[in-house]
């Protein structure tokens, strides 16, 4: 019995610590979410959590169902991912800045591009205010028969960020613009390669995938870091 006693105890120890690191790397997680928010930016806050502290945590969970070899050193192992660090990748940079066309027909339709946040100013004159949608995978068709990796030459897992187009603030609807023919648009897909952007504009309450139709497009246009 004494023998047990002391390992008994031993054992209570180690799971209380366990416990205690798991609320820690969980405050972590949360930390990275909300610093990610500050940049008033959805999608960086999801890859915040998804590629790297979701992650890290996961590691970490296994690395105690395992038994929590080696302490401390099998802790930072288990949670430091390799070729995958917490730091967001140079393409991964927050989308914001002034762009220059990068074609002749964006020159012509809609000029450079300002991205702020949640807002986009056309040098054009117009301002798109927005909200984050969902992210889609460039394999996915944004009309019947083509998909975002093929109409701008992007890898299928290549990230396509969806924006919902609102009204500005203190206005009731979104106007016409006449990029969408007199229609006021409703949603925006960009795809955002370090100094490039690619920017694809929907009219209101036209669906976005397969099943939708090539007029639910307004344009695609292009820009290029100024």
């Amino acid at each position: 019995m004494s023998a047990i006693a002391p390992a008994s105890r031993t054992e209570r120890s180690r799971r209380r610590s366990l416990k205690g690191l798991a609320s820690v790397l969980g405050f972590l997680c949360l930390v990275l979410f909300l610093l990610a928010i500050e940049q008033k930016h959805a999608l960086s806050a999801w890859q915040a959590v998804r590629y790297g502290a979701g992650p890290a945590v996961a590691r970490a969970g296994s690395w105690m169902a395992e038994g929590a070899a080696d302490g401390l050193g099998g802790l930072q192992t288990a949670v430091a991912a390799p070729n995958q660090p917490f730091a967001a990748a140079d393409a991964d940079i927050l989308l914001t800045g002034e762009f220059g066309p990068a074609d002749e027909a964006t020159r012509q339709t809609v000029g450079g591009a300002v991205f702020a946040g949640a807002s986009i100013r056309l040098e054009n004159g117009a301002t798109l205010s927005t909200r984050p949608l969902r992210i889609a995978a460039a394999r996915e068709a944004y009309v019947f028969g083509e998909t975002f990796a093929r109409t701008w030459n992007a890898p299928a897992e290549a990230q396509i960020e969806l924006r919902r187009v609102v009204p500005a603030d203190g206005a009731r609807s979104v106007p016409p613009s006449p990029l969408c023919g007199g229609e006021a648009p409703g949603a925006v897909a960009l795809l955002h390669r370090r100094d490039r952007v690619d920017l694809m504009l929907f009219r209101d309450r036209a669906p976005i995938g397969p099943d939708a139709p090539a007029s639910a497009i307004c344009g695609t246009w292009s820009f290029e870091r100024r």
